[in-house]
């Protein structure tokens, strides 16, 4: 009951007895209470629908709730699960209603520099869309990939002109580098904060036929650049690795936090690979998370590159570290199948346990000497 007389609430808590039906009614309170103010529109969310991304201008029309919105959000699907459905079941689309919808997203998401107070925009993409008459159509590889490429282009757009400072994509199939040029063109990033979820190996060619859908995490990295402060690169639903990976031009010199999630580690390190680009922020590295990641064995016949050699590694050059955040479950070994795409290795060169002995042993060292580090600073 905020700000309301105290004789009012007197009167109110006199005449309701059953608690439940006070906090129920304190409740509702609430909700009008937001809804007549415009702290509703501190986060607008924008649907796959050309109606939701109208709305959305209708708010952009108005600088009166425009200097409210904080944080702009792109198709959230609560609990959803994510999946490429297979060709057999995929919907056919009209292609003009695509084509409307693609046109609606760009204006919309160009313009977003009107919201002068914007400080975070969050992209879900669903291989689905809703169409003008509520129905919900599945989409095929290509006006799936296509409206992924549309949306992040007139987004980069913005963000020439915006004051945001986090972008987070969610449900990522990256493309080959070509298409996206737009990112490069950005010569001066202002996002603090930056976070990528894709789509795993295991999924891409099955869904599409095509095993070109395998492009590298750099293709959507901000230049290098002196503001961003935190950077996330996970795989959620499955290993990913990508051979064409390109990160040696990547560096971000006031970088504090690193998140990695099923993402996998070269087999021979390279300026190109994440291990390179984690030693490289070694001076400003604060904090890193390394969650389900495996290391890349090209062949049976290879031998691996042990996780304790790599932890040991991270040991000696991170001197800067003050956490270290590691699942449960140890890191892996990884082959390409030409089929199953990322598999754990068959044929290990000790015995599972063994070997997964002597991985934590490696890691525990490492994350001692990060704890006696923040110890000896505390």
């Amino acid at each position: 009951m905020k700000n309301l007389p105290i004789e009012l609430v007197g009167a109110v808590v006199e005449n309701v007895s059953s608690t439940s039906d006070l906090l129920q009614l304190r409740s509702v309170n609430s909700t009008c209470r937001d809804l007549v103010t415009a702290n509703l529109f501190r986060r607008v969310h924008i649907q796959n629908s050309v109606q939701s991304a109208l709305n959305c201008r209708s708010i952009l029309a108005s600088p009166s709730l425009a200097v409210h919105v904080r944080e702009v959000v792109y198709d959230q699907r609560d609990h959803a699960q994510f999946c490429l459905l297979p060709p057999s079941v995929q919907d056919t689309c009209d292609e003009l209603e695509i084509a409307d919808l693609e046109d609606a997203l760009t204006e919309t998401f160009c313009s977003l520099p009107d919201f002068k107070n914007l400080q975070g925009i969050t992209l879900n993409f669903w291989p689905s869309l809703r169409t003008q008459s509520g129905v919900e159509v599945h989409e095929n590889p290509f006006w799936f990939t296509t409206r992924q490429v549309t949306v992040l282009h007139a987004v980069h757009h913005a963000m020439k002109s915006s004051s945001m400072r986090s972008l987070s994509l969610n449900n990522v199939v990256l493309m080959p580098l070509s298409q996206y040029a737009f990112v490069s063109a950005l010569k001066q990033s202002p996002l603090h904060h930056f976070s990528m979820s894709v789509v795993a190996n295991s999924e891409l060619g099955a869904w599409s036929g095509s095993k070109a859908l395998n492009g590298s995490l750099s293709s959507l990295l901000p230049v290098s650049n002196p503001t961003l402060k935190s950077l996330v690169l996970r795989s959620p639903q499955g290993a990913y690795h990508s051979l064409a990976s390109q990160l040696r031009s990547f560096e971000y010199s006031s970088l504090e936090t690193l998140v990695l999630e099923k993402i996998v580690f070269d087999h021979t390190p390279s300026a190109d690979g994440i291990e390179e680009f984690i030693i490289r922020h070694k001076n400003t590295l604060r904090r890193l998370e390394i969650r389900s990641c495996a290391s890349y064995v090209p062949t049976t016949a290879t031998p691996i590159r042990q996780w304790a050699t790599i932890w040991k590694r991270l040991e000696e050059e991170l001197v800067s570290l003050q956490e270290l955040v590691v699942d449960e479950a140890p890191q892996c070994y990884a082959l390409l199948d030409a089929t199953r795409g990322y598999i754990p290795h068959p044929s290990l060169p000790q015995a599972p346990a063994e070997l997964a002995e002597e991985d934590h042993q490696g890691y525990q060292q490492f994350k001692n000497r990060v704890n006696i580090r923040l110890a000896s600073a505390s």
